[in-house]
């Protein structure tokens, strides 16, 4: 019997040894659309860039069906905490899906910027009187802001919207991008918004070394598109574990297919969802 007992005693211990040294960072990702997603970890769920309706005829919408899901705290959408958005693009933001959304579920918590603050208050009359659910957080370009609040650390990154050349002129010059940097029950995500790579490497220029761990690292696919040196930059400075591509037009979607596989040779972790509610869990 002690010879039983001593051997169910040893199997306990290898188990618990075992299992101890399971990963239980898992970053649950739920596609919506563009660069919509619902982000997902032990204790907290965010939203981010994923209420609104307009592609500009070019980029990909959520769905009515996904959306009503959203509107609802249907789940997956349910107990979400937190709102992220980049800027105030119609592809990223509809000031009345953002007003309507916030007025519904109080407890949830918006990030951005002034400018998109002041955005949605111009088109949504008295969005103001949300303002207890506003973090704002605006730097300036190149800079960087950081708050942690509800456990749950965020850094607003002061990467410049990529630039749009018509007649000579910068038709995004007053657009105000922020990425994001978030640090989710110790998961370490960052989040492009659109930048290109000459933005995202100004922002390096003037900042040093990047110092956060990425785990997974959700990337305008333009980041992307321009060969070995700038992926063997992005893998120096943030070098993420996983890579989610976004931002795709779904005319790019059969050339990005085969791209992605090319990609896998520099971050073998990586991701291109297509379809709305599209999900993948990545162990950490």
């Amino acid at each position: 019997m002690k010879k039983i007992l001593g051997l169910i005693l040893a199997l306990s211990i290898g188990l618990s040894s075992v299992f101890s040294q399971t990963k239980t960072r898992d970053l649950h990702v739920t596609y919506i659309a563009n660069d919509g997603f619902m982000l997902k970890t032990k204790h907290h769920k965010i939203l981010i860039d994923a209420l609104f309706t307009d592609g500009y005829g070019y980029f990909a919408t959520p769905t009515k069906e996904t959306l009503s899901q959203i509107m609802n705290a249907e789940a997956p959408f349910d107990s979400v905490n937190f709102c992220f958005l980049s800027h105030y693009h119609k592809d990223h933001s509809d000031s009345k899906l953002m007003n309507d959304y916030l007025s519904k579920f109080p407890s949830v918590k918006l990030i951005t910027t002034k400018p998109s603050l002041v955005f949605i208050d111009g088109e949504q009359f008295r969005f103001v009187k949300l303002k207890k659910q506003f973090c704002e957080l605006t730097p300036e370009t190149n800079k960087s802001i950081k708050l942690t609040i509800d456990n749950v650390t965020v850094k607003a990154l002061g990467l410049k919207h990529m630039p749009y050349i018509e007649d000579g002129i910068d038709i995004e010059q007053y657009m105000k991008n922020v990425g994001f940097y978030i640090n989710m029950d110790g998961v370490g995500i960052f989040h492009s918004g659109d930048t290109k790579m000459e933005q995202f490497k100004d922002y390096m220029a003037k900042n040093g070394h990047w110092k956060e761990p990425v785990d997974v690292a959700f990337v305008y696919y333009e980041l992307l598109n321009n060969g070995k040196a700038d992926l063997d930059y992005l893998k120096k400075t943030i070098n993420p574990r996983h890579i989610v591509v976004m931002h795709m037009p779904p005319s790019l979607y059969g050339e990005w297919s085969k791209k992605v596989e090319q990609l896998k040779q520099t971050f073998p972790e990586i991701t291109l969802f297509k379809d709305a509610l599209e999900n993948k869990t990545i162990g950490l």
